[in-house]
């Protein structure tokens, strides 16, 4: 007589329930705040205020009214499309030595490569402030630039250098063994095999170059004032909607981003 298979018993209800809580939990404590942001910039009220007492867009007419947002919002994507192809280049050299190197120094080389993200924002902000009060560069867009890439660049490094750990490396010997040359056989074998990394390093330095406050209150000054910055300087006099739909407009610009980019590429594997 055949035996059957044991059937899988479903939890109760109830359990399923309590593993599910704090998912839940975790999921509104990240989300929560920003759903609030979001609400309040369709407020129709003069005060940043949750719930709104009406919905309009009037704030979102006021950004795209006021050249101070609009300046902030030019230097602020202007920064992101600079600095990330440069911090890329830099990142997938940089996380392809420490992520597929077998050299001596390596383990020191990752470790000097990943410290600023030990480091906290405002002592890299005070050492930036010395360096280019000295060279005249503080207030200067090359200033702000170099500034976001000591930030970014970490970031780019550690992703490149999980995608070239998880390389296979026999489909480059098979190019050297073909003839390929080490450079020709790094541009048209490694570098396709880690362009998700690649392409998620990208993303990240962009959107941490567009959301960086820290170490730019220190180097920006009045012509290459970043969002950040002036979404920090405003809520220190009064909390109005605009910086809500400033937000928004920031976050929205993000989430189309990513969303479009892990349907392409599926950087999410590296983030």
């Amino acid at each position: 007589m055949a035996e059957h298979a044991p059937s899988s018993v479903r939890a109760p209800w109830w359990r399923r329930a309590v593993a599910l809580t704090p998912v839940v939990l975790v999921c509104a404590f990240l989300l929560l705040p920003l759903v609030v942001v979001a609400i309040s910039s369709l407020t129709s009220a003069s005060n940043f205020r949750f719930p709104p007492e009406g919905l309009s867009l009037r704030w979102y007419a006021e950004v795209f009214a006021s050249r101070d947002w609009l300046s902030s919002l030019g230097t602020s994507l202007l920064l992101a499309v600079l600095v990330a192809p440069v911090v890329v280049v830099l990142g997938t050299l940089g996380g392809y030595a420490i992520g597929a190197g077998r050299f001596p120094g390596r383990r020191v080389l990752s470790v000097l490569f990943l410290s600023p993200l030990a480091v906290p924002g405002i002592m890299i902000g005070l050492a930036l402030l010395y360096q280019f009060q000295s060279t005249g560069m503080r207030g200067s867009v090359l200033g702000i630039w170099v500034a976001h890439l000591v930030v970014t660049f970490p970031f780019c490094v550690r992703v490149a250098a999980v995608s070239a750990a998880s390389l296979d490396r026999r489909l480059v010997h098979a190019a050297r063994v073909l003839g390929a040359s080490r450079l020709r056989a790094f541009l048209t074998v490694t570098i396709p095999l880690m362009r998700p990394g690649i392409v998620a390093g990208a993303f990240l330095a962009a959107v941490i170059s567009l959301g960086e406050v820290a170490v730019s209150v220190f180097v920006a000054g009045s012509g290459t004032t970043t969002v950040p910055v002036r979404i920090y300087s405003a809520v220190q006099v009064q909390l109005e909607p605009t910086v809500a739909a400033v937000s928004t407009l920031l976050l929205l610009l993000s989430v189309v981003t990513i969303a479009v980019l892990d349907r392409t590429v599926r950087i999410s594997r590296f983030l």
